[in-house]
């Protein structure tokens, strides 16, 4: 192996000694507890000397190339195909093939399909890089190097040494094995078609170098080959500079063009996002990004390229400028100026929480409540729209969801059903979920029932999966739950949205998860579209409410909406389950309500009225052993009317007969069947006219 000199005399003495004391605590008893103490001093993000000597040992002694072959055997071992799946992309004659190593990082070939032509970035596994350029079926010419580091640099010499006219190029600062082609800052690598150029990143390593594909000798997009500088959503650890150096570097490629491809030289994609979304957890690029790469990272696809474009929306290392973040991260930083001072102690402070939230993670370390984040709260945005719903709120019924006029498409028969009470402003007093998920092998129930009492909202939530049953209660404080959106409340606003053709902007409401956990929801217009339903074509107003979990996968639901409210069609993205009408309704302006019945006063004379007296007087004995019985075999009849005529004497209300059926309505067994309307159910023919007249805080709307 060539060195690029020996070390000094010191660092000798201090590896026999590190040895040792390596030696010794892996042979002691406790040898699982010594490893992990190690790996702590080794990985420590500090500047002690402990720390100075173990890096100095990685990187320039034996030490460190028998570290990596150890993790290169692991990862062989563990991922014989490779940590992800990855895809090519083709560029009009210049292919990029991001190639799986080690547990997370990704080398890459660059070749010119048309000279056949290969130029490899990173190659950490030689074997795996080699394996990629026979399956292509072509020659690799160079190696570039973005720095020292054994995970991006260890497959050097068996590759240089296998293809004999193969060049490695690198910074000479950085002490890259086997360089043979120094490059500076903007120097140019040209193979074939391929126009390649170096741009000095110090900061990570002190001769750090990106590689920037140019994409206009093949009319494609420019494609940054970022080492550990920049990942999605992350940047590398400062190891040999200063934030300001790094800084500094993160400048130059913000330079590039939105549309530049990054290629990262780690799989670090969804941790990075995680941890955005505590720094600027309402910044809905991110959330977005977050769902996509869940999915992928589900399936264990890689997450590369993102765009420079997408990553100044929602990498916080690249929105240092933002002040968003610089009112999130304490006491605001001077005034920013060109050399970029007080941008460089925010992505210092960056840096530092972005450590302690890998190693919390890694130890799984729960928070205590003083380390834990602020309960999630509604914005103004959505506080204000839910006040202003007190006319459409109130000209909405709703009822149990039941079986509707849908069926639903899924791989196990699946039914939902529930009802709820709310006010005007959509505040639950009662509300009662029930989920059935039928599958054949095992069977799953879901309740939860939310209950206003007193200053809390009372939450029960029952989860049944075949013979095992769990049980959770949970109250939240009222006062800490403005802006919640229930599910039946959810109903409500998407018809209103839908009436009024708009979504209001940037609202943040509050939602339950399918954990049953306090968090954000949000609502996004996707503008209208024709859709068939049954023999018709309807147009409908489409919304997206996303329910952002802060511990599982944000969840995305579509709601194809009719002019009127009612809902054409729904479907959970990613999810093969769908939802839809299979007629269309009968649309109504408004709805039909029925005029009050009247009853002409005219006086009764039995005596003079020929027909009843021949009708009934006559036959009074008759009729009474008639009705005696009939109250001796319905006997409730008797004490429905006694009850009755006893509440109205206590009552005496102005309108009997209104009276009369509110009292009466409830034990009614069969009702008529009745047409669509706009509401869910018939309007009652009770309900007050004036509805200006009704106390907002004490008229609540059932649903």
């Amino acid at each position: 192996m060539a060195w690029q000199g020996w070390p000094a005399p010191w660092l000798w003495v201090a590896s026999c000694g590190l040895l040792l004391l390596v030696l010794v605590l892996l042979a002691s008893p406790r040898s699982c507890r010594a490893r992990r103490t190690l790996r702590g001093l080794f990985m420590a993000r500090s500047k002690r000397l402990l720390f100075r000597i173990g890096y100095s040992l990685y990187t320039r002694t034996w030490l460190g190339y028998l570290f990596y072959r150890q993790q290169l055997r692991r990862a062989r071992n563990r991922y014989p195909k490779g940590h992800s799946r990855t895809q090519p992309r083709l560029f009009n004659g210049v292919k990029v093939l991001p190639i799986p190593v080690l547990s997370d990082n990704y080398s890459y070939l660059i070749i010119d399909t048309q000279a056949r032509l290969a130029v490899a970035v990173d190659p950490s596994d030689p074997q795996a890089v080699q394996a990629s350029i026979e399956k292509e079926g072509v020659t690799l010419v160079a190696i570039l190097c973005t720095h020292k580091h054994w995970d991006h640099s260890g497959g050097n010499r068996d590759l240089s040494r296998r293809h004999q006219d193969c060049r490695v190029y690198g910074s000479p600062q950085d002490g890259i094995p086997y360089l043979t082609h120094p490059l500076c800052h903007q120097d140019v690598v040209s193979v074939g078609r391929l126009q390649i150029q170096a741009l000095a990143t110090p900061g990570h390593t002190q001769g750090h170098l990106v590689y920037l594909l140019d994409g206009e000798p093949y009319e494609g997009p420019s494609c940054l080959f970022s080492g550990d500088l920049l990942f999605l959503s992350g940047c590398g650890r400062t190891f040999e500079g200063t934030a300001e150096t790094m800084l500094s570097s993160l400048d130059t490629v913000l330079g590039l063009g939105d549309d530049t491809l990054l290629w990262p030289g780690h799989e670090y994609a969804e941790e990075n996002l995680g941890f955005a979304g505590v720094v600027e957890p309402e910044n809905l690029a991110r959330e977005r990004k977050m769902q996509w790469v869940q999915r992928q990272r589900m399936e264990r696809k890689s997450t590369c390229p993102s765009t420079l474009g997408e990553e100044r929306a929602y990498n916080p290392f690249l929105r240092t400028h933002c002040l968003v973040l610089q009112e999130a991260l304490g006491p605001s930083p001077g005034p920013t100026g060109d050399n970029g001072y007080s941008r460089a102690q925010l992505l210092e402070k960056l840096r530092q929480l972005k450590d302690l939230h890998k190693s919390s993670k890694a130890k799984g370390h729960q928070p205590s409540a003083q380390e834990s984040l602020a309960p999630p709260e509604a914005n103004a945005e959505a506080i204000h729209f839910l006040n202003s719903l007190r006319g459409a709120a109130d000209a909405v019924l709703l009822g149990g969801s039941g079986h509707g006029l849908g069926h639903r498409a899924a791989s196990g028969r699946t039914d939902h059903r529930g009802a709820g009470y709310l006010t005007w402003k959509l505040e639950p007093m009662e509300q009662h979920n029930q989920e059935f998920i039928k599958f054949p092998i095992l069977p799953m129930e879901r309740k939860m029932s939310l209950l206003k009492q007193d200053d809390q909202l009372a939450m029960t939530r029952i989860v049944k999966e075949g013979e095992e049953v769990k049980t959770e209660v949970t109250s939240f404080p009222w006062h800490s739950i403005a802006g919640f959106v229930s599910e039946a409340a959810n109903l409500v606003l998407l018809r209103v949205m839908a009436w009024r053709q708009t979504v209001p902007s940037n609202a943040r409401f509050l939602a339950l998860d399918t954990e049953g956990k306090l968090c954000y929801s949000t609502y996004q217009a996707l503008g209208s579209q024709t859709i068939q339903v049954g023999h018709q074509q309807v147009e409908v107003f489409i919304v997206e409410q996303t329910v952002h979990s802060e511990k599982g996968i944000p969840m995305s639901c579509q709601f194809y909406l009719l002019s009127d409210g009612h809902l054409a069609k729904r479907i959970q993205v990613g999810s093969p389950g769908c939802c839809m009408v299979t007629k269309v309704p009968i649309l109504r302006e408004e709805d039909d309500i029925e005029p009050r019945p009247v009853f002409e006063k005219k006086p009764l004379l039995w005596e003079e009225d020929m027909e009843l007296y021949s009708r009934f007087m006559d036959r009074k004995e008759e009729l009474r052993l008639s009705h005696s019985s009939y109250l001796r075999l319905h006997p409730e009849a008797q004490a429905l009317i006694s009850d009755f005529v006893l509440f109205l004497l206590l009552r005496q209300p102005a309108d009997v007969v209104t009276f009369a059926a509110e009292y009466f309505g409830p034990f009614a067994k069969r009702r008529p069947p009745t047409p669509t309307l706009r509401s869910s159910n018939r309007p009652s023919p009770f309900r007050a006219l004036d509805l200006e007249c009704i106390d907002g805080e004490e008229d609540q709307a059932g649903s």
